[in-house]
This record gives C-alpha cells, sequence and structure tokens, in this order.
C-alpha cells in the first residue's frame, strides 16, 4: 500500500529504525492532540485488555519480553495466555487518555492508582476488577469517585451513576477497535519495538477518531475517519 501510494517511500527497515528513534515524539504529539480533546471532562472509564505473545500452545515455553510478560487469564475468551496486559483509561468520547503495560498477571485493581496519575477525572468507572474498599478510600483522598458494580452480598446494592453500563461499553468498543488495528497481535522481541507499535496504533486511531468526529460530532467509530483523509 505504501509503496503504490507513495512510490518513494522508505524501505520497511529503515522506517523502523526512523520510528524507533523517533518514539518519544511519537508520545508527545499523541498525548498532546489526546489531552486537548478531552479538556475539561468529569467522567472517564478504565479496564485492561490482553496482549498475547503466542498461541496457547505455547504458554510456558515463549521467552518473548522477558521479564514484562508472563501468563495470565482472558476471562473473555476463557483461556490462559502468555503475553501483556495494556490497563487504559478512555473518555466517553472514545479517546485513549492514558494506559500503562504490565505483566498478563497483574490485577486491574493494583495499576489502578498508576493509569490515573496523569489525568484523574472526578468519576471513573469501573468493571467487577477493581471492587476493594482500601482501593476507593485511597482514591476518594484524591479526590476521584470510582464507580463499580456491587456483588450480591454487599450492603451497597445500587450503583447511584446515570446509564452506568450503557457508559461503560464504550471502553469495550475501544478496545474492539483498536484489537482491528493489531493492537493485540504486538508480537515484538524487544520491549522498545512492542512500545513502538502500540504507540503508533494509538497515535493512528486518535488522528482517525478526531477525522471522524468532524463529520460526526458525537461518533465513536473512527473508520468513519478514513473518509476524511481520502479526500
Amino acid at each position: 500500500m505504501a509503496q503504490s501510494l507513495f512510490p518513494n517511500f522508505l524501505e520497511y527497515s529503515r522506517f523502523v529504525r526512523r520510528c524507533n528513534a523517533l518514539l518519544p515524539s511519537i508520545q508527545v504529539i499523541r498525548q498532546a492532540l489526546v489531552f486537548k480533546e478531552v479538556e475539561g471532562i468529569s467522567v472517564s472509564i478504565i479496564d485492561s485488555f490482553p496482549i498475547p505473545l503466542c498461541q496457547p500452545i505455547r504458554n510456558f515455553r515463549s521467552k518473548g519480553l522477558g521479564d514484562y510478560a508472563n501468563v495470565g487469564y482472558n476471562a473473555t475468551k476463557g483461556q490462559y495466555f502468555y503475553g501483556c496486559k495494556c490497563h487504559a483509561l478512555v473518555s466517553e468520547s472514545g479517546y485513549v487518555i492514558d494506559y500503562t503495560i504490565t505483566p498478563a498477571s497483574m490485577a486491574d485493581s493494583s495499576m489502578t492508582e498508576e493509569v490515573l496519575s496523569q489525568f484523574g477525572t472526578p468519576t471513573v468507572l469501573g468493571d467487577m476488577g477493581y471492587l476493594g474498599q482500601s482501593l476507593h478510600d485511597r482514591l476518594e483522598l484524591k479526590g476521584i469517585d470510582l464507580m463499580t458494580p456491587v456483588r450480591k452480598n454487599m450492603k451497597q446494592k445500587k450503583i447511584l451513576f446515570p446509564n452506568f453500563s450503557k457508559r461503560r461499553k464504550v471502553i469495550e468498543r475501544v478496545f474492539s477497535f483498536l484489537t482491528n488495528l493489531g493492537a493485540e497481535r504486538c508480537k515484538s522481541r524487544s520491549l522498545q519495538g512492542f512500545q513502538l507499535k502500540l504507540e503508533m496504533i494509538l497515535l493512528a486511531y486518535s488522528l482517525l477518531l478526531k477525522s471522524a468526529k468532524s463529520l460526526e460530532p458525537e461518533t465513536l467509530r473512527y473508520s468513519i475517519g478514513y473518509q476524511v483523509m481520502a479526500k
């Protein structure tokens, strides 16, 4: 595609080397773009998605990324995988505000404060993985109200937040879009290469989503952005 659209485009190996050198710049560009788009929001959504580095049959033989990966459980697919987990904070408008990468076995709740360290909204919507009174109390001291579902045996049996489930589905759609762009296929052997691929995917997604919103301000469909760029 690159050769057909841009006859003088760089060779793949040289392109990758250029991107490796520009990784800090790519991060700054993505953050500046996203922070500008989400400025002033009061609600965000937190969750995680798996990034397998090999097929399940090789879970206990793979050594990719060394200490940065291990075996974890993917509840959605009901299977174990070897790889990493991306913990992300997403706005209701669909932008990935911030994220952190951990080994696959890391619990969601243990990374909540790190994900919220740079950009914490007054209200954060989480799933059952973020239950825990101590976590809620620590975030409350920072002015963050973490809203989660409740178990049947808990005293508080109602979520005092309008359209909680519907609004949380935004992050599931965003993760689905990122998967379409290859976020769950970052099978790099080096940590820098892994982060580079993920950053490029997030930047491309953010640019496409912004282009899509120029046509339909409330849309979450980043694919509309292709039409804008084609023009």
